[in-house]
């Protein structure tokens, strides 16, 4: 079936749902809202996964379709808020890093970062691979998964770029979308690296009274990574062949990095700026205290101010960046993305929406814990595709003691199943930050994204009720 029939069909079924949704009976503990907001998910979840209309315009949705119904304003759990979404604090990230990427394209940096990996990491496609994988997972384990794939994709971008003759597409995409990959698995290795854990670890000290510090927390993430992180990587070289594909000429790469010749002050400059920024992501957690308001967007903002006041030739009035080049290449789209996601999730946790189908397992009791933790496990594995992991832990984690108790489980378990499982978003772009920037690059479609990243959610699901249930609960006793 054509790429284009199946955006019209998307488009037809995505209308019919929505309506369909919006007319039926209102499900039994569900409000009148919440069914008004589980319409409109509906229809942009179709609409994303088919592309019936472009990905933004999709994220745009929100601004039309819940004034419409009356959604704006509406009471659920809180106001359904609208606009305050566009405005989450991970696009002002997102913005930062494109002017980063911007600069480093400018001035070259880039394609001299890129020439050096290649000519370090060795001649094997696969190898370059499991260079990048091993590389962003390490680094997303001491920062935000988001910056980490914000951070090592221009350098991935470049390497394409700059061997474009000799790689094939399948190497270019198993090389972009293996980087929110890993840094989604990676973040799950300590309690700092993704924005899911310390929310998960304070729902669960408030609800259930217990604290979960930093090594704990490796007791429960690290074995993912150290199982996850090889198998991610078996899993893209073989779906993408980057296995069979012939070694690279490094002679061709190292003539290309000599002839770069010395850097140029605005390379320098750029590069500066880059390893200050790369310093103060990776030691917020020590300065955080002197600066307690500052985030990781506070020092995106920082570099990209810094970008437009530096001079590279004062006197002629030359910039490390102007402002046209700045804002012309920002990534727009992929702002738009974040932010409608995020008014879609919180629309789905203020509305009742996420409560109402965590409220639904109580059926669950009298089944084995392993069946339990695996089913737990789909279900939020399935909606983190839709809503960015953060919104889906903050929503389902405070109705988890009572399904648990309903079912005869300790709490503590099932909290814990559901926010390991809250990174397995691997398919949409809406489901974690890094897939929205990785998305940005325009390296890959949307087809690529959902397939791939569905052969790596199925891994994860096979694999962790049994780490859960054998590493964590029984070897290491936690939540036993």
């Amino acid at each position: 079936m054509g790429e284009f029939k199946i955006r019209k069909i998307g488009f037809i079924v995505g209308i019919l749902v929505m309506i369909m949704l919006l007319v039926m009976p209102t499900p039994e503990g569900l409000s009148e809202i919440g069914q008004k907001v589980l319409a409109v998910s509906a229809l942009m979840i179709i609409f994303w996964m088919t592309e019936a209309i472009s990905i933004p315009a999709t994220a745009l949705l929100p601004i039309l379709l819940f004034p419409l119904l009356s959604i704006t304003g509406a009471k659920g759990q809180n106001d359904i808020q609208l606009f305050k979404g566009y405005a989450y604090q991970t696009v002002y990230l997102v913005l930062g890093v494109g002017f980063l990427a911007t600069a480093m394209v400018k001035w070259g940096l880039h394609k001299r970062i890129s020439l050096w990996i290649v000519m370090k990491v060795g001649k094997k496609p696969k190898n370059i691979v499991l260079g990048f994988i091993l590389g962003t997972a390490f680094v997303s384990m001491w920062m935000s998964n988001t910056t980490a794939t914000a951070m090592m994709l221009p350098v991935a971008m470049s390497i394409i770029a700059t061997m474009d003759k000799q790689i094939s597409g399948g190497f270019k995409k198993a090389m972009v979308l293996s980087i929110p990959y890993a840094a989604t698995l990676g973040g799950l290795g300590s309690l700092i690296g993704t924005t899911t854990t310390p929310t998960g670890t304070s729902i669960i000290a408030e609800t259930i009274g217990v604290e979960i510090g930093f090594t704990q927390w490796f007791m429960i993430g690290l074995p993912f990574v150290i199982v996850m992180i090889p198998l991610a990587w078996a899993w893209m070289v073989k779906f993408y062949k980057v296995d069979k594909l012939d070694e690279i000429n490094v002679d061709i790469i190292k003539k290309e990095y000599t002839a770069l010749g010395q850097m140029n002050k605005g390379e320098k400059i750029t590069a500066v700026i880059f390893v200050c920024a790369v310093l103060a992501w990776v030691t917020s957690g020590l300065w955080k205290p002197l600066i307690p308001f500052a985030t990781d967007e506070t020092i995106a903002m920082a570099i990209a101010i810094a970008f437009l006041v530096i001079p590279v030739d004062y006197k002629k009035g030359e910039y490390v960046l102007s402002g046209k080049e700045a804002f012309t290449d920002a990534p727009w789209t992929t702002m738009i993305l974040l932010g409608g996601s995020m008014v879609m999730g919180n629309a789905i946790t203020d509305a009742g929406v996420a409560q109402w189908v965590a409220g639904s397992l109580g059926g669950l009791a009298g089944l084995s814990p392993i069946v339990i933790i695996m089913i737990i496990g789909v279900v939020t594995a399935f909606i983190t595709e839709v809503t960015t992991n953060a919104v889906v832990v903050a929503s389902f984690l405070p109705v988890l003691p009572g399904v648990a108790t309903a079912i005869g489980m300790d709490p503590l378990q099932l909290m814990l199943v559901c926010m390991v499982a809250a990174n397995f978003a691997f398919m949409l772009p809406p489901g974690t930050p890094p897939n929205a920037i990785a998305y940005s690059t325009g390296a890959f479609e949307i087809s690529d994204l959902m397939k791939a990243g569905l052969g790596l959610k199925i891994i994860c699901l096979v694999v962790f009720p049994v780490i859960m249930y054998l590493v964590v609960f029984g070897i290491f006793g936690i939540g036993a």
